[in-house]
């Protein structure tokens, strides 16, 4: 093993490493948290624990909580987005916003971490095409249609699963998507609206983390079916590294937990309803991360199944990593950072997939679907003009 980690490690140190969803942009905001410097506490991912791990840049994530957040969704939001560009601006040398597939090579040759920006939950954009331009304006280049909760114009795989595809409205916001050049996302979309956007879209879709439902069946993971459908369009699933999402046995404890988590988040979220607050999703993800500790690990292996998997069903060509890091409760044995993902790679290369193979994987694929997004936009603009 030690010999194909180090194998990894020097194929990451070559390629272009990039992670589809991170929800890090919450620390920033909630906990005053710097990318560059600050202890990594809780967290999976910072500068440290990205170049331990080889990764050279990804989507960090702006999800407003439905709950939380309702009624000022869109406010949410922009804080996020802005946080990430204030952590540009105080560590240049540690991080580049990038909104561009050029601007992301030019920050990978620079040494810098390659920030693009993600929206998760149609909910931000608040039924408003302008406020879907202005994100775009502010640096996002994907949208993840829904979250666990649908929205008024696309169903969510979530809880209380709504079985509706996109209205007329979701179908508009796909095509304005397209024009913009921002990836649609389509991890938490129920399964109508996953078929509804690939009828719709004309620009690769993206799962920006999701595993594969033949190994787990979580409804929030994609068939056989879909994915060979995602790549057939030039599209790209990205894995998931929640354990919930990689084991079906894990999920089963982590539901049957559910009761007792829920009544220990009640009882923390009192001191902070008296100040008309609400518990911040750091500490809801410190008490969840302690309760599923006391389950039996997923090994590690498990994971690498999923890569394997899909691997196998939609060509190398047409898999990502989505580790949807920062915004789990927990990961797979081995995996609790960014600084662990080599050992993916090596676990890839032992199954004999070849070095040739795993280079769109690790970053080449997400890069080439910015790249179709902005050439269809650009196309789009051609065609007003």
């Amino acid at each position: 093993m030690t010999d194909v980690l180090s194998a990894a490690h020097a194929l990451h140190a070559e390629a272009l490493v990039l992670d589809g969803h991170a929800d890090t942009p919450q620390r920033f905001v909630d906990e005053g948290w710097n990318w560059a410097g600050d202890p990594l506490g809780e967290g999976q991912l910072s500068s440290a624990t990205a170049q331990a791990g080889g990764l050279h840049g990804g989507f960090l994530i702006a999800w407003p909580e439905p709950v939380a957040w309702q009624g000022r969704w869109a406010e949410r939001t922009r804080s996020l987005i802005a946080a990430v560009h204030r952590q540009a601006e105080r560590s240049p040398e540690h991080l580049q916003v990038c909104r561009t597939a050029d601007e992301v090579l030019d920050a990978r040759r620079s040494g810098r971490y390659a920030a693009l920006i993600g929206i998760e939950g149609g909910h931000a954009i608040e039924n408003r095409l302008d406020t879907l331009q202005e994100f775009h304006r502010s640096g996002a280049r994907f949208m993840t249609l829904t979250w666990a909760n649908s929205n008024d114009w696309c169903g969510s795989s979530g809880v209380g699963a709504d079985p509706k595809g996109l209205t007329d409205f979701g179908r508009e916001v796909v095509r304005e998507m397209n024009r913009l050049g921002m990836l649609v996302d389509v991890s938490h979309v129920s399964d109508a609206a996953f078929w509804d956007v690939l009828e719709t879209s004309r620009a690769p879709v993206v799962a920006s983390h999701s595993s594969s439902r033949t190994l787990c069946g979580a409804p929030r993971n994609l068939s056989d079916d879909m994915v060979r459908a995602l790549a057939a369009q030039g599209g790209l699933v990205m894995v998931n590294f929640f354990a919930a999402f990689v084991s079906d046995a894990w999920r089963e404890g982590w539901n049957a937990l559910k009761p007792e988590v829920e009544a220990a988040l009640i009882v923390a979220a009192q001191p902070f309803r008296q100040r008309d607050s609400f518990l911040p999703f750091h500490e809801e993800l410190r008490i969840e991360r302690a309760f599923a500790r006391t389950l039996p690990p997923v090994p590690f292996s498990v994971l690498v199944d999923h890569f394997d998997h899909l691997l196998r069903i939609a060509g190398p060509e047409h898999v990502g990593i989505g580790s949807d890091f920062d915004g789990i409760a927990l990961s797979v044995e081995g995996m609790e950072t960014a600084g662990e993902l080599p050992r993916i790679t090596a676990g890839l290369l032992e199954r004999g997939w070849r070095a040739d193979d795993l280079r769109g994987l690790l970053g080449g694929n997400l890069l080439r679907v910015l790249r179709a997004a902005e050439d269809h936009a650009k196309a789009s603009a051609q065609r007003i003009l």
